[in-house]
């Protein structure tokens, strides 16, 4: 019997079981570790493992691949609880945001005879509570794969599987290339998010304005309501790719501020160049690659882990329609 050990109950990792779980993968466990109690409960109920434990050492016990899903500020914490206690051969493979430091604390502090292959899904869709797990999180999602240098080919492969498996799609970045861009992506929107409500609630209007804040206030304001101690985390993990994202954001802000200021007609313009830049990364249309299909050594990839073709690969990869327009209609 195969086992799988998802390690954290995150919307991710619970979605990951529910999507395993559906998969019908024979003579494979699936089991859900966590030290909340609670959200395992719900994870459990929810359907998303065979077995689950709050117990680290008999979730890992056994397991041929372990999928950690935790915050990069436990993320180190965690690889370091798992490292004397995971078997040889073992696959491990992340979802935090920060590829650098996981690799670096995976090469620290497992055994050399683990492979450890970063990973991390690209979910368009917001999600905030277990609620929102759902075995069709990673349809059609992209997923960051960043092995690292000890990684051999067939634990490459196994994580592919999995990815293709979930109904996603495999990215493959390297881990400092991934880290600039997920800065720009990930953490500098927190830290505008954080600044928004600062510079708003911190005033002394506030008062008073707090009352029309509503759906708008309460949108942009999300990721500042993130915990403060993973946003600082996260701003540490990559400052100096962080401070170049967040100059080139205030030199485009002031260029605003001073169209609005001159009632500059350019600034109409500028905001048809941003709802454009918008709808073609909606469309999917930012790179015309003339297709969208998956790569096809995709079957392959995946029976080196599970040893069945993948019948369902081929099934729709995202729910709804995208956008086929992305040029400003001006005579509207």
């Amino acid at each position: 019997m195969e086992r799988i050990a998802i390690i954290g109950t995150g919307v991710v990792g619970v979605s990951i079981g529910l999507a395993l779980k559906r998969a019908n993968l024979r003579n494979t466990e699936i089991v859900g570790s966590s030290g909340n109690r609670d959200a395992l409960k719900i994870a459990s109920k929810a359907g998303a493992y065979d077995d689950e434990t709050p117990n680290l050492r008999n979730a890992v016990r056994g397991a041929q691949m372990i999928i950690l899903d935790a915050p990069f500020t436990e993320t180190r914490e965690l690889i370091d609880a798992i490292a004397p206690i995971v078997e040889d051969g073992c696959v491990v493979t992340d979802t935090c945001v920060a590829k650098v430091k996981a690799m670096e604390w995976a090469e620290q502090l497992l055994p050399r005879n683990v492979s450890f292959v970063g990973g991390r899904p690209l979910i368009r869709k917001p999600f905030t509570t277990l609620e929102d797990a759902s075995a069709d999180l990673f349809q059609g999602a992209q997923y960051c794969v960043s092995p690292s240098n000890s990684a051999d080919q067939a634990s490459v492969k196994t994580v592919v599987g999995m990815i293709e498996l979930i109904g996603a799609r495999p990215l493959f970045l390297d881990p400092h290339e991934h880290d600039s861009y997920a800065v720009a992506m990930e953490v500098m929107p927190a830290v505008l998010s954080s600044a928004f409500v600062t510079a708003t609630a911190g005033s002394e209007s506030w008062r008073e304005m707090h009352q029309i804040a509503a759906a708008t206030f309460a949108e942009y304001s999300r990721l500042a309501a993130e915990d403060p101690l993973d946003n600082e985390a996260a701003c540490y993990s990559n400052q100096e790719a962080l401070v170049h994202w967040l100059d080139e954001y205030i030199t485009e802000l002031y260029t605003y501020r001073n169209m609005i200021k001159d009632s500059n007609d350019d600034l109409v313009e500028t905001f048809i160049k941003a709802w454009e830049g918008r709808a073609r990364w909606d469309a999917g249309a930012v790179v015309d690659t003339g297709e969208n299909a998956l790569p096809s050594a995709g079957e392959s990839m995946a029976n080196a882990f599970f040893g069945e073709r993948l019948t369902r690969r081929y099934r729709q990869m995202s729910g709804g329609e995208k956008k086929t327009a992305w040029t400003y209609l001006r005579n509207r």
